[in-house]
């Protein structure tokens, strides 16, 4: 009989979460450093997708319990109590965190009028017409 198995299903979105919350912290620590608008958005989007993997990740181990506690009584006996322990609590807690981070880069994430910046970041905002004469 052929068994459901979610564990390679919960490792790919493991990596994928982890890749891309290594690129988001990077875009994060860069748009700090040179606050450039589009960055800054990028950095949003990168959260907000590593919160959309680890809510896939969360749903994926809810439904592993479930499946195996239904149809794998040899892996969680039925009569068995089974609770979510503070790793699950901590990750909705981290899913909730990337939501108002995402949030925050992206509402901070507006153009600056030129005559409230310095003189270098109203000419790196402007944009580059490149042609031939």
């Amino acid at each position: 009989m052929f068994q459901i198995d979610y564990t390679r299903t919960a490792i790919a979105f493991t990596l994928m979460a982890l890749f891309i919350m290594a690129i988001g912290h990077c875009f994060a620590f860069y748009a700090l450093r040179r606050p450039r608008y589009i960055i800054k958005r990028l950095a949003a989007l990168l959260h907000f997708m590593t919160a959309a993997c680890l809510l896939v990740l969360n749903e994926v181990f809810i439904k592993t319990v479930d499946h195996e506690k239904k149809s794998m009584p040899d892996r969680i006996p039925l009569e068995s109590d089974t609770r979510y322990g503070y790793s699950f609590i901590l990750s909705w807690i981290v899913f909730v965190l990337f939501i108002l981070a995402g949030l925050i880069f992206l509402f901070m994430s507006h153009k600056k009028k030129p005559e409230y910046t310095d003189g270098n970041e109203a000419i790196e905002d402007e944009p580059v017409e490149i042609f031939r004469r």
